[in-house]
């Protein structure tokens, strides 16, 4: 008894391994809206540069802070971006872009005023409707009152802003993370 005991020891510590995973995410291109649901963390990208909506929030618009798009639909990102969660608009079928302490919403009707700002309660002016092409283009659209509410690019002064709907500025798009589950490490002992 004793004898395979110890052969059995053994084999366990032989074989004896250590599986080791890790959660690593991405952020995946969004070609479809009806795959965002509330509670996604999502980021705001510009359609045709390696810029995303930054955590900078200036008086009265978001800095593009450098991405790099990889060859596949996702991107990578450092701490410079926003990231958002998103959760149910006031409006049916609309989206908040929550950042943590606020929401962003289209903060001006005037000429000129191409105001992107964060408010602190939701409102119709934070909720946003968003359709998206099977290219991934995304049209960022806030419901309330203020007529400058369209989410774009600014490509000449690097920021994302609200503009009109004539607005000739860059669309975005949205990149949604998830987590990807690595493959285990196997260290056998």
């Amino acid at each position: 008894m004793k004898h395979v005991v110890y052969r059995l020891f053994g084999l366990v510590a032989i074989s004896f391994c250590v599986c080791l995973a890790q959660a690593e995410g991405v952020w995946t291109l969004v070609t479809d809206a009806s795959t965002l649901q509330t509670g996604d963390k999502v980021i705001i990208v510009s359609s045709v540069a390696e810029r995303a909506l930054g955590t900078t929030q200036n008086t009265n618009n978001r800095n593009a802070v450098p991405i790099t798009k990889n060859n596949d639909n996702t991107c990578t990102i450092d701490e410079k971006t926003q990231q958002f969660t998103l959760i149910e608009g006031k409006s049916d079928g609309t989206y908040a872009f929550y950042t943590g302490d606020g929401y962003l919403y289209a903060a001006s009707s005037k000429t000129g005023e191409n105001y992107l700002r964060t408010e602190s309660t939701l409102s119709n002016n934070s909720s946003w409707s968003i359709s998206i092409t099977i290219e991934g283009i995304a049209t960022i659209v806030a419901q309330g009152k203020n007529t400058n509410n369209r989410l774009k690019h600014n490509s000449e002064s690097y920021i994302f802003s609200c503009y009109s709907s004539s607005s000739n500025q860059k669309e975005v798009s949205l990149y949604k993370y998830s987590e990807v589950q690595s493959q285990p490490t196997k260290i056998q002992i």
